[in-house]
């Protein structure tokens, strides 16, 4: 079955309240026994379910999930094009896919992400209710060339997001990650397609955890926004703050590139000034100090040879 043939039933659950088959089986035009099947299904998927006899179905604690319409009234100053699909395999490999028919500012969300892809090969999978999992496609005058930064203006347009939901403390990874308290809280993968001399047009993908901290396929602990927040947050509130300050930072990144965000990625970077260890594309391994980054957005890094700048690669502390 497709996750999101489930949803239907996942969303007459979402309140938290008991449900009987009977009830269910009507609302959603189904047999009692698709019901159980589907029922199966989503426990099948990692989503537990009370089951009591005669009283029916609930799930543990009521569900946040995500409404479009809501949505849309809430970006209209935004100006982007909002889509919502309850099951998708990765938002931007769909995006990718229908990058030459689609406006710039076109925003696709997902309630299910079954396949979501990051960095080097990596997985960001994301149930429903927990996390956002979303994409955003904008089209720049200028080539690929001039895109070298973007993930990482991105990173500080969603660290002040996060802040203008209430926690502070966010931090940047370079290159594409977020960090709260030293865990991933999320990360980022931009795709970009066109010339060199232009236009082009980028996928911006955006995996943030909101109510729950998934386990991270390459070891790493993972943190989700809820747990600073002091207060309850609505993912259609989160979701709100990150699209309007990615459109705010992505204008700016089209006037005047990545420099105009680098003091601030600077201020917000977890490991400046650290002894890191950089794990090349072609798996090197290079040691030093993080010292900086440059107008393109590469890392600078210092060790026994010098300053060395760094174009790709996954960063790591180092123990002392």
């Amino acid at each position: 079955m497709n996750p999101g043939d489930a949803l239907p039933l996942l969303r007459l659950l979402a309140d938290g309240r008991f449900h009987s088959g009977d009830a269910l089986a009507t609302a959603l035009g189904l047999s009692r026994a698709t019901v159980c099947q589907r029922m199966d299904h989503l426990e099948a998927l990692g989503i537990v379910c009370h089951r009591i006899r005669g009283r029916g179905y609930q799930l543990p604690a009521p569900l946040d999930l995500l409404d479009p319409d809501a949505l849309r009234v809430a970006l209209a100053d935004a100006r982007v094009t909002l889509e919502c699909l309850p099951q998708v395999a990765s938002t931007n490999t769909e995006l990718l896919a229908r990058a030459d028919a689609l406006a710039s500012g076109h925003v696709l969300v997902t309630e299910w992400q079954t396949g979501g892809r990051g960095r080097q090969g990596r997985h960001w999978l994301a149930p429903p209710g927990q996390g956002l999992t979303f994409s955003l496609l904008w089209r720049f005058a200028g080539g690929v060339g001039a895109l070298a930064g973007l993930s990482l203006a991105i990173g500080v347009a969603l660290a002040r997001a996060c802040r203008e939901c209430g926690v502070d403390g966010v931090q940047v990874k370079w290159p594409n990650d977020l960090l709260l308290h030293g865990r991933k809280l999320a990360g980022v993968l931009v795709e970009v397609q066109g010339d060199m001399l232009g236009p082009s047009v980028a996928v911006i993908g955006v995996g943030l955890n909101v109510h729950a901290a998934p386990a991270l396929d390459e070891g790493q602990s993972a943190a989700a926004l809820g747990e600073a927040a002091g207060r309850a947050l609505s993912r259609n509130d989160v979701l709100c703050a990150l699209i309007r300050q990615m459109t705010v930072a992505l204008r700016a990144f089209e006037m005047q590139g990545f420099a105009s965000f680098r003091n601030d990625w600077r201020d917000l970077h977890a490991w400046q000034g650290q002894l890191v260890e950089v794990i090349r594309p072609d798996a090197g391994r290079q040691s030093g100090i993080a010292l900086d980054i440059d107008d393109s957005g590469a890392l600078l890094i210092e060790g026994p040879t010098g300053v060395s700048r760094v174009l790709s690669g996954d960063v790591s502390l180092r123990p002392a």
